[in-house]
C-alpha cells in the first residue's frame, strides 16, 4: 500500500485543541491514509477516533505517548498495545497526572501569579484530567506573565523551576516493557530533542532496545536534515526500525501541520515495516 500518514498527534484528550473524531476528520481532509492518536499518558479518546476513523474509511491506529521518568525528556509512543495490564497502568499514570496538575495549580497561585485553575482549564473546556503543562503556560501568556509558551516553560514549568511538581512516571525501559509485553510496537518519539550527539543517543538507543524497543522517531515536523540524519544514522547502528510523525497539537502548536514533518510526510512503508513487529 502506498500513501502518507501520521503516527504522533494529539487531541483534546490530552493537550490537543481537536476532539478524537475532528482529528480523524482532519486526516481525511488531508488526505492521510493512516493516523495514530498518541495522546499523553491515556487513551480515553482512543474509542471516540477510532469509531471515527472506520466510518471515514481511514486506518486509525490505537496509540498512547508516556512520559517517562528521566533527567531528559524521553517519552515513548506505542502503538496498538491493549488489555487490563495496559489499562490498569494508564489508568495509575492519568491520576498521577491529575495529582501532578492540583500540585501545579497551587504552586502557580502561591508564586502570586492571578491564574486560577479555571484560567487553566479555559473555563471548562479543558478537564483536570486531561490538561497538562501546555495548557498552564498558555495561561500565563494570556494574563502576560510570560511572552511566549516557551518562556513560560523556561522560567516556571519546567523542572527545577519555582511552579514544577514531580509525578509518578514509568522509566523508558518501562515504559517499552509495558508496550511490549501487552503487544504493541514501541517508538522513542522524537529523540534528537532530548539528544544532540550519537554518543549519547546511541547509548539510550542500545537501552531501550534490550528492553525491547521497535523503532525511533527519525522523521519529524520541527527536525532540521541534520537532527534527522542523526536519529537515522543512530537507528541503523542500534539496528532499529524507522517511525514518523507531526506531533500535531491543532491550535497549541499552530506551526505544526498535521501529516507534515521534514523532507515533507511520511509514507505508508514505514507502518507496514512496523506492523510486521507484531504480525498485523
Amino acid at each position: 500500500m502506498t500513501g502518507r500518514i501520521d503516527l504522533h498527534t494529539h487531541s483534546a484528550a490530552s493537550d490537543g485543541t481537536y476532539s478524537p473524531s475532528e482529528l480523524a476528520r482532519l486526516a481525511e481532509r488531508t488526505g492521510l491514509c493512516a493516523i495514530a492518536l498518541t495522546d499523553h499518558d491515556n487513551n480515553d479518546g482512543i474509542e471516540e477516533f477510532m469509531d471515527e476513523c472506520g466510518r471515514l474509511g481511514i486506518e486509525g491506529i490505537p496509540g498512547i505517548e508516556i512520559s517517562t521518568d528521566y533527567e531528559k525528556p524521553i517519552h515513548i509512543v506505542g502503538l496498538y498495545s491493549r488489555g487490563a495490564e495496559f489499562n490498569k497502568t494508564v489508568k495509575r499514570l492519568k491520576n498521577a497526572r491529575v495529582k501532578r496538575n492540583k500540585q501545579m495549580f497551587e504552586k502557580i497561585r502561591r508564586y502570586g501569579f492571578d491564574v486560577t485553575e479555571e484560567d487553566i482549564l479555559e473555563n471548562g473546556r479543558v478537564s483536570v484530567e486531561h490538561a497538562g503543562r501546555l495548557h498552564m503556560a498558555n495561561a500565563l501568556v494570556r494574563k502576560g506573565y510570560a511572552a511566549d509558551k516557551n518562556e513560560a516553560f523556561d522560567r516556571f514549568l519546567m523542572r527545577g523551576r519555582p511552579c514544577y511538581a514531580e509525578k509518578f512516571s514509568l522509566s523508558p525501559e518501562e515504559s517499552v516493557k509495558l508496550i511490549k509485553r501487552c503487544g504493541g510496537i514501541a517508538i522513542w518519539a522524537h529523540p534528537a530533542l532530548a539528544m544532540d550527539n550519537e554518543k549519547d543517543m546511541l547509548e539510550m538507543a542500545e537501552r531501550l532496545k534490550s528492553a525491547g524497543l521497535d523503532a525511533m522517531e527519525c522523521l519529524y515536523s520541527t527536525y532540521t536534515e541534520e537532527m534527522s540524519r542523526l536519529c537515522r544514522n543512530t537507528a541503523e547502528k542500534a539496528g532499529l526500525l524507522m517511525s514518523g510523525g507531526s506531533d500535531f497539537h491543532g491550535a497549541n502548536k499552530p506551526d505544526v501541520r498535521l501529516g507534515e514533518v521534514n523532507g515533507g510526510f511520511v509514507p505508508y512503508e514505514i507502518l507496514e515495516k512496523l506492523k510486521e513487529r507484531i504480525s498485523i
